[in-house]
């Protein structure tokens, strides 16, 4: 019972605090729809997405190796390498990522004059945002490589979410109705005091590789590792907000916003995913690099599991109170739970075929993902504008789901073609079985 509790306990601790920042999530979508104009809240949600897709791009993917190095390097004890990875993270991050925005904010500047245009003050919030976004980002990858998996989670799933709600709610109360502007500026503070949060969580951290000495002579391995594994980090990592950017080409901003509703309500049920697979992150690593299979394939059964039985409850809940809970946002979000069904299949897809792009990147296999998520962003943004233009709304919501069946489902063959292991939930039902036969 005590194994069984602590195996339970981070999963279920991660599922409560991205639960929690849906939530918070969810209030904040209700504050703005009840509070601006549907238009108004679509650039808005579109600019808040920006920002955090384009954190990703001021670290340069290279934190992306942090789990796989660190547990590499510790094994080897060569400890001074994995001191190397983190300051060269922190540098790169800490110079590069504002010399990057002040460039585009320069840009911006110069087209708007060129033109005689308004200066977009959107977009430049914004852009200032993505570098606290991307402190953001890299102490999360961080945390996680340490096993820190809740102090990884937690500042960008519920914090931040918590604080933008609070601040959102004073300023309405206080003030007035926000525009998309003050909303940007608003996530702009949100994401900085969750870094901070972070920094104070995090102190101590590296103790266990503490010593004399920085050693980066890595960095060429650290950087293509990271640079193979971009695409698929904006692809998974930040589906969402290339929904809503790539759904505002294609649709009317009053039907971004609905979009943004529907998939943050979605966000309740994939959150309980990949709480379950960032829970098991560290350890999987751990099995992959001494090839104890045995133990790897009850980890992804019991993982698997743990995803697809919740993920079907909510399937369920949607269908009954989808109607109800769109309701709470007024006319324009009335009548549209078959997108909640229909985006569901993104959840279903991901909890069906297993972990597979967690498999490929610790085995040592992440160029396969490299050119496998180039096609799927292409995919979804011409699924999604191709759907758009022919049904609205409802085709961008398929175009979604299609995308990412067909995601999924590559990455569990691929995985199948290249080891023999079975990663999807049939496979992991059929072990469930047996060992219960026996």
């Amino acid at each position: 019972m005590t194994k069984l509790l602590r195996l339970y306990a981070v999963p279920a601790t991660l599922v409560g605090l991205r639960i929690a920042g849906a939530m918070a999530a969810f209030l904040v979508s209700l504050l703005l729809a009840r509070n601006m104009e549907t238009a108004e809240m679509g650039r808005a949600m579109v600019l808040m997405s920006l920002s955090i897709l384009l954190g990703s791009v001021a670290s340069v993917g290279m934190e992306a190796g942090a789990v796989r190095f660190i547990a590499k390097y510790k094994q080897a004890n060569q400890l001074a390498k994995a001191r190397g990875f983190l300051r060269l993270n922190r540098r790169i991050v800490g110079l590069f990522g504002p010399a990057l925005f002040l460039t585009m904010i320069a840009v911006v500047w110069m087209i708007s004059a060129w033109t005689q245009s308004p200066l977009n003050a959107g977009l430049i919030a914004a852009l200032v945002t993505a570098v606290a976004t991307g402190f953001l980002v890299v102490g999360s990858a961080h945390a996680m490589a340490f096993g820190k998996v809740v102090a990884s989670l937690a500042p960008s799933a519920f914090i931040r979410q918590a604080w933008l709600l609070g601040a959102l709610a004073l300023y309405i109360s206080l003030i007035a109705p926000p525009t998309a502007v003050q909303v940007i500026c608003l996530f702009l503070f949100a994401n900085v005091f969750a870094v901070i949060v972070q920094s104070l969580w995090c102190r101590g951290m590296t103790a266990s590789i503490a010593g004399d000495g920085h050693d980066m002579s890595g960095w060429g391995e650290w950087l293509r590792f990271g640079f193979s594994l971009a695409p698929a980090l904006l692809f998974v990592q930040y589906a969402r907000d290339l929904t809503l950017i790539f759904s505002a080409w294609g649709l009317e901003p009053e039907d971004v916003a609905v979009l943004g509703v529907v998939t943050a309500l979605v966000a309740f049920v994939k959150f309980a995913v990949v709480a379950v697979n960032q829970s098991m992150t560290a350890k999987m690593a751990k099995l992959v690099v001494a090839d104890q299979q045995a133990e790897l394939r009850e980890l992804i059964t019991t993982s698997n599991h743990m995803k697809l039985w919740p993920v079907l409850l909510g399937f369920v809940f949607f269908l009954v109170f989808g109607d109800a809970i769109l309701g709470l946002f007024g006319e324009p979000f009335q009548e549209r739970s078959h997108l909640l069904l229909i985006l569901m299949l993104e959840p279903l897809a991901l909890a069906f075929f297993g972990p597979g792009g967690q498999y490929i990147s610790m085995s040592g296999r992440q160029r396969a993902l490299f050119p496998a998520a180039l096609v799927a962003i292409l995919f979804m943004m011409v699924a999604i504008n191709l759907g758009a233009w022919g049904f609205g709304l409802t085709g961008a919501a398929f175009g979604v789901a299609v995308t990412w069946i067909a995601w999924s489902g590559f990455l569990a063959f691929y995985v199948h073609k290249q080891t023999g292991m079975d990663l999807s939930f049939i496979s992991s039902l059929s072990a469930s079985m047996k060992k219960k036969s026996k």
